[in-house]
């Protein structure tokens, strides 16, 4: 349980900067403030990754569950989804 709770706290930290961006986008085809979205994204980036590691040295010491394996799959595609979020911030 222990190593769970640590990638549900990296995958809704490494999805909070996508879901920001995206939401300004669909509102005004446009992403409010892209340089203070950028830091947050690599700030974001940076603290998530280390959380992705404790969980999953954590989850290393016992047996992996179907719920584990979700959460390893939305980090995923989270993690997936910053490159176009690049594309967005670029002027």
């Amino acid at each position: 349980m222990q190593g769970r709770r640590w990638l549900v706290y990296a995958t809704g930290l490494l999805w909070l900067p996508l879901v920001m961006a995206g939401g300004s986008w669909l509102l005004a085809r446009t992403v409010a403030a892209p340089l203070l979205m950028a830091y947050l994204g690599l700030f974001c980036l940076l603290v998530s990754l280390v959380l992705f590691w404790v969980g999953i040295v954590q989850l290393l010491r016992r047996r992996l569950r179907v719920a584990d394996l979700l959460w390893l799959g939305l980090y995923g595609a989270g993690a997936l989804l910053y490159g176009p979020l690049l594309g967005l911030l670029r002027p």
